[in-house]
């Protein structure tokens, strides 16, 4: 009982880390100018020419956590997936910060 209490504490505060260095990147990524929010509800990708893999599949990863919350979100309030996502999407712009990118209409822009 012991072993499987410590290995259930090591495996949480294995996924917290992973969560918060995940976190870390994707902040890391909007200072660069990188990556930005769109008028979607997700993130994107501001500079495609030097995206690695590795950014691809962080925004990728970000994308489809976004898409399970506001597609729960979006059963518990018995809206549409597509009104949680505008919600979200002028959420997210709202409290992007200064110098990030955001894309509204099409195009990218500096906030």
């Amino acid at each position: 009982m012991k072993t499987l209490t410590k290995f259930l504490l090591t495996a949480g505060a294995a996924l917290l880390l992973a969560a918060q260095v995940f976190a870390a990147n994707l902040g890391q990524l909007k200072d660069q100018g990188l990556v930005g929010e769109l008028d979607t509800g997700y993130v994107g990708i501001v500079k495609p020419a030097q995206a690695t893999p590795e950014i691809r599949a962080l925004v990728e990863n970000v994308n489809d956590q976004r898409r399970d919350i506001y597609a729960e979100q979006a059963k518990k309030n018995n809206k549409t997936l597509a009104e949680i996502e505008a919600i979200a999407a002028r959420r997210n712009i709202d409290r992007t910060q200064s110098g990030h990118y955001v894309k509204i209409g099409g195009a990218w822009q500096k906030k």
